[in-house]
């Protein structure tokens, strides 16, 4: 299933993550990083999801220690690509942009100072997006991909993902970069989708979501805190905002997975654990009826409906972090 968490869990994770990206001028002057150990500054990033988006924190890591070393193993691991610019005064310096950004920055893909760009030019073969100059390592489903620029206002990002997009920009539900619409604003899902902890009314116009146990305004899943309505509340037909429930491997999920159930998804582990059964479809990417499954650790070998661990691709039919050192 595509990444459903792209607003904001790839967002945050790109800077030490699957496809981080840095400029050499976000350092600026600062410390004397000669013995700093840059990626142990993956608990500022895993302190920033808690902060602005603990549900997704829990869906994808478990809680901020498995974060923690989830991202440190990624990190690690591009770090050490042939022209990565993730640099030890540039993660310095994205983990100061991320004390001062805003978790709105955070989920509209505006956090410049965590944009990474290496040494590698647009079409050179690279293993992860800090390679490249451009900030964007485009895999499709291979272990080699190749620098490509970020899209512009109204290019196409197929992945699905915000590390498509030049910042300030995110990938719509349309597949396209686009601009995100604030609280009030006019929005529509596909050209100006709403941020999460907001979403877009039947009046075209970004509302805040509430809290669980309130009247819900509309429909739709704030993946920053887990909680859902599944439609407006009316006299007729009263709905109240709800918290997702969890499952473990082997039990129900989904949106609708009936028996009585909530909407539950896969945790700890990841959202995208939650495999679609035959009498079940995607809203949202997400399916309505799923079994959980196992997530596959790095090595493991997988298929495109694998869920390999976070910060891993299934790559060559194999769960692996995106690294330059398998392109050289």
């Amino acid at each position: 299933m595509r990444n459903i968490t792209c607003l904001a869990l790839v967002a945050l994770a790109a800077a030490c993550g699957s496809s981080a990206t840095s400029s050499p001028d976000a350092a600026g002057p600062g410390p004397d990083t000669k013995q700093v150990q840059p990626c142990d500054r993956a608990v500022a990033l895993c302190a920033k999801l808690e902060a602005c988006a603990p549900f997704l924190l829990a869906a994808a890591y478990g809680d901020v220690t498995g974060c923690t070393d989830r991202l440190l193993k990624v990190c690690t691991a591009q770090s050490q690509s042939d022209g990565s610019g993730m640099t030890p005064a540039n993660i310095l310096a994205c983990e100061a942009a991320l004390a001062t950004a805003t978790c709105n920055d955070v989920f509209a893909n505006n956090v410049s100072g965590c944009v990474f760009h290496g040494t590698y030019a647009d079409g050179a073969t690279c293993g992860d997006s800090s390679q490249c100059a451009s900030g964007f390592c485009s895999h499709g489903g291979i272990l080699c991909g190749v620098c490509t620029a970020k899209g512009a206002a109204g290019a196409a990002c197929p992945s699905g993902s915000n590390d498509e997009c030049q910042t300030g920009l995110v990938c719509s539900s349309g597949n396209v970069c686009v601009a995100p619409a604030a609280v009030g604003a006019a929005c529509d899902d596909t050209t100006a989708p709403c941020l999460i902890g907001s979403f877009c009314t039947s009046a075209k116009t970004c509302a805040l979501t509430v809290p669980v146990g309130q009247e819900c305004p509309g429909f739709y899943i704030n993946l920053g805190d887990g909680t859902l309505c599944l439609g407006k509340s009316t006299a007729a037909s009263p709905q109240l905002a709800a918290k997702f429930g969890t499952a473990g491997k082997g039990e129900i999920c989904g949106l609708a997975p009936g028996n009585g159930l909530p909407a539950t998804l896969c945790a700890p582990g990841s959202v995208a654990a939650c495999t679609q059964t035959a009498d079940g479809i995607l809203l949202f990417n997400i399916p309505t009826k799923g079994l959980c499954a196992a997530l596959r650790d790095d090595g493991y070998t997988c298929t495109a409906s694998s869920a390999c661990m976070a910060g891993a691709q299934c790559i060559a039919g194999t769960c692996q972090i995106p690294s330059g050192r398998y392109c050289m």
